[in-house]
């Protein structure tokens, strides 16, 4: 196989190397952050007593970037191991850096990853035993669901009178307020209010909805109105992190089909005028701290996404199986289409012009492609960066993403790019990317700083919120490989050592700092000082855990690299009157030239 360079021309890029490092350990303060800003629970299970949301504006600027620029860094790696070394050592090499410790990961990481997320949902399946093991009904509490079902409200009247508690949940976990929903008895339910029913109790179903939620659903305006007069709160998200408001914007023809599944026979044409009416009535209710802008909710039925409609194929896209293993699956994927792209482009002798692939130029292709992808993404309205899928088969708008990054990186390695062209303007590409692409496509996204209505149409905002996140990431892309061209040009015994252990850190880091974060979730501490204790001893085990458990094992060997243990430094005086400082000296120096193969 023809090499189209020599090796010795190629020179390491340590700056490259230190920047993929700090991208792996960024996911752990990624991670470290997630208890405290309110997320849902089927993206993290664990809420901590402490909350701060601000903290959401670190974790968001770091999402909306680390990955993609881990991918290019992977990307360029990818191809300077092709070209020294050949298209059959590049496929090798990258099944026992990625493959193999992918597959050894699926048997220990990952168990010990699930069995730490189901530390905080102990406390939750000890909620739900209360309705799963419990009695029957009683047959007063019988008589008041069967009663709100028939609408017979004599009966719900006479229950209610002799004691019953109105919040009496049934075994299945709804509450009769609930059930007043799936009859549409709104009469029952102002019988339930006024005798002290909790319009905020919510089911202990799947979905954990309250009763508010299922009156938006189903657009039901005069239920919907007694729960707002009996105090029912407008913010209080269901287990998916979604408020009412956001339910009356589903699509019309899964409420109807819901509907009827249930014997709950409604009118489109009502369930559509009662749906914009509640929304109205929640725009009403607080305009000023809780705003719902009726036309956004209704235009983002399209972005909405949370009840999909998922065939095999889709459930094996999305089944959790890799959990934050995912990005080195995608690798496997991406690799296998580098090594099809190598063969073509070798036997046909191609290469894409440098000044194609160098700034500015290649923001012409650049930014609309990328563009293309994320507007294919966003599980929720207010997403704001790429999605992760951690299924069996890739996402196709993820891995395209993705793809994207990965062969620029490639690419750019053909540049050879020795003055630093790319990223030379790194300190303006950061700033542009934290003060003005990130605040805005945040805002666009989710409304976060509350001023997108003084800006666009709300019809628009997906247009421009989708644009932001594109420049974004490529100005933090490019920023940072200009920023650590510069600061970590040179060789450095601290981040090769860095560089090499964060491989290790990334992929062991969550089970333990899930099981940190469980047990100091109750403790009454600042969420800043709590989150950089857990990061901070979090990290402080995993490095013992690399330097003695890891480092210069098979282990270490398998996801670095084999290295030889530097010799040990004896100090001694020889005859000539060195002292045994310089001998030292002598040692370290040497000692820092170890035997690696990492890329």
């Amino acid at each position: 196989m023809n090499l189209p360079d020599a090796a010795p021309t190629i020179e390491r890029r340590h700056d490259l190397d230190a920047l993929r490092a700090i991208a792996m350990l960024l996911g752990i303060l990624l991670h470290a952050i997630m208890p405290f800003i309110g997320l849902p629970e089927e993206f993290f299970p664990l809420q901590d007593s402490s909350q701060a949301p601000w903290l959401g504006l670190i974790l968001h600027a770091i999402h909306g970037f680390r990955m993609p620029l881990f991918f290019l860094i992977s990307g360029f790696f990818t191809a300077m191991l092709w070209r020294k070394r050949g298209l059959t050592a590049l496929l090798g090499h990258r099944f026992k850096r990625i493959f193999l410790p992918l597959s050894l990961g699926m048997v220990t990481i990952i168990p010990a990853t699930w069995m730490a997320y189901s530390l905080p949902l102990q406390d939750d399946q000890t909620e739900a035993a209360i309705y799963q093991t419990a009695p029957q009904l009683s047959p007063a509490a019988f008589k008041l669901y069967e009663a709100i079902s028939q609408h017979d409200t004599s009966t719900v009247q006479d229950v209610l009178k002799n004691g019953t508690s109105p919040n009496s949940r049934h075994p299945d976990g709804y509450t009769p307020l609930n059930a007043c929903t799936y009859a549409n008895n709104a009469t029952a339910a102002k019988l339930l209010l006024e005798a002290g029913a909790d319009p905020n109790l919510a089911s202990l179903s799947d979905d954990r909805n309250t009763p508010l939620h299922e009156a938006a659903f189903w657009g039901q305006v005069e239920i919907a109105d007694l729960l707002l007069q009996y105090g029912a709160k407008t913010s209080t998200p269901n287990i998916h992190g979604i408020p009412a408001a956001v339910l009356a914007t589903v699509d019309i023809d899964l409420a109807i089909g819901i509907a009827n599944s249930i014997g709950l026979y409604l009118e489109k044409k009502k369930v559509e005028e009662g749906r914009l009416r509640i929304l109205k009535m929640l725009n009403r209710i607080n305009p000023l701290t809780q705003p719902i802008n009726t036309l956004n909710a209704i235009t983002n039925v399209t972005e909405f996404q949370s009840f999909p409609k998922r065939d095999v194929i889709s459930e094996l896209m999305y089944a959790p199986v890799f959990h934050h293993l995912w990005f080195l699956w995608y690798l496997c994927w991406l690799i296998g289409a580098f090594a099809i792209w190598a063969l073509v482009t070798e036997n046909l002798n191609l290469r894409l012009p440098r000044w194609l692939v160098m700034p500015p130029v290649s923001f012409l292709w650049l930014l609309p492609l990328t563009y293309l992808f994320q507007n294919q993404m966003g599980t929720t309205p207010e997403s704001f960066g790429p999605d992760t899928a951690v299924g069996l088969i890739p996402v196709p708008a993820i891995l395209g993403y993705y793809c994207i990054f990965f062969f620029y990186g490639a690419w750019y390695f053909d540049c050879h790019d020795r003055e630093g062209k790319l990223g030379r303007f790194w300190l303006a590409s950061l700033l542009f990317g934290l003060l003005l692409a990130f605040p805005l496509g945040l805002e666009f996204s989710a409304g976060y700083f509350n001023f997108r209505r003084d800006l666009a149409e709300p019809q628009d905002y997906r247009f421009y919120s989708v644009l932001f996140q594109v420049a974004y990431v490529w100005l933090m892309t490019f920023g940072s490989i200009g920023l650590f061209r510069h600061c970590f040009s040179k060789q450095s015994k601290r981040m090769r050592y860095v560089s090499d252990s964060s491989y290790w850190l990334y992929l062991a880091h969550v089970p333990l700092l899930m099981t940190l974060q469980y047990f100091l979730a109750e403790l009454p501490i600042p969420a800043l000082l709590k989150l950089t204790g857990t990061v901070f001893i979090c990290t402080a085990i995993l490095l013992l855990s690399y330097e003695y458990c890891i480092r210069y094992t098979f282990v270490d060997t398998l996801l670095n690299g084999a290295k030889s243990r530097p010799p040990v430094a004896v100090a001694a005086v020889d005859l000539s009157g060195y002292k045994a400082s310089q001998s030292d000296n002598e040692n370290e120096s040497a000692g820092t030239t170890e035997v690696t193969q990492r890329d």
